[in-house]
Parts: C-alpha cells; sequence; structure tokens
C-alpha cells in the first residue's frame, strides 16, 4: 500500500524556505497587508534600495528599484535636437549607472547586515531538495493511485 501524501510535510518545508527568504535584506516575502512592516526598524527604507544614475551630462536622469527595474526616466527637452541614436546612448548610460548605483547600495546593506549568503544558500539548498523529495513521493503515490484506479 502507498505512503500516502504527506501535505504537512510539503508545507513545513515550504514555511522554512519562506523564513529563510525573510533573513535576506529587502525580500518580498512580506504581504501587501502588513503596513507594520513599513515601521520595521531593520527594514531598509525604499530610498535605500533605489538606485540612481544620470547620462548625457545630467540631461537624462534615470532611477532604478531593487534589483534593477526601471522606474523612472526624465530626458531633458533640449535632447530633441540631439537625434535619437544621442538620446538612446545617454538613456543606456543614464539606466547602466542607476543599476551600478543600486548594486552598490544592495551590496552595503547587506554587508551591515551581516548576512552569511553562503549559509544561507545552502540553508535554502536543503529545504529545495526536502521539498523535491515531498513532490517526488506525491507523484510516486498518485501514479500508484492512478494505476489502481484504472486496473479496477
Amino acid at each position: 500500500m502507498a505512503s500516502g501524501i504527506d501535505p504537512a510535510g510539503l508545507s513545513r518545508s515550504l514555511e522554512e524556505a519562506m523564513r529563510l527568504l525573510s533573513q535576506v535584506p529587502g525580500s518580498a516575502t512580506a504581504q501587501p497587508d502588513d503596513a507594520d512592516e513599513q515601521d520595521d526598524p531593520a527594514a531598509p527604507a525604499v530610498d535605500q534600495l533605489t538606485g540612481r544614475g544620470t547620462g548625457g551630462n545630467g540631461l537624462v536622469e534615470a532611477e532604478v528599484t531593487a534589483f534593477g527595474a526601471l522606474q523612472t526616466l526624465v530626458i531633458d527637452p533640449s535632447l530633441s535636437r540631439a537625434g535619437t541614436g544621442a538620446i538612446a546612448e545617454y538613456v543606456l548610460e543614464a539606466v547602466q549607472a542607476a543599476q551600478a548605483d543600486e548594486r552598490a547600495r544592495r551590496a552595503q546593506l547587506t554587508a551591515a547586515a551581516h548576512v552569511d549568503t553562503v549559509a544561507l544558500g545552502k540553508q535554502l539548498e536543503r529545504v529545495s531538495e526536502d521539498a523535491f523529495r515531498g513532490f517526488q513521493q506525491m507523484i510516486g503515490d498518485l501514479d500508484v493511485v492512478t494505476r489502481r484506479t484504472g486496473q479496477g
């Protein structure tokens, strides 16, 4: 007889993964309704996770969110005479500078938080392996049930 599906075991693995991910600075594991999270002094301010950069001697300004997603782009109207090639070059320069600024800020926050990313990565790997084994067991159990119902 099959050992049965253990959803509680999978649930524990997923809860452990979420707990570990919540230890990473700037992780987005909080629910949107958690207004208290914004008052958490340990949580980095949005400004700390935002990167800013300029291009074309300041005529283009870019701002990116955590992990480099473009949030705002401001192009000085005087650039309209420069042509699309020059504008594209300045935009690229500004966005790349903003992304580099965000990476540097994130690295500083991670170092300041004393996060052992190697140990955290190993823990997440173990949790992932446990969850994978659980899913394999569940698939095996479903296969047994499917075969039994097909033979009935």
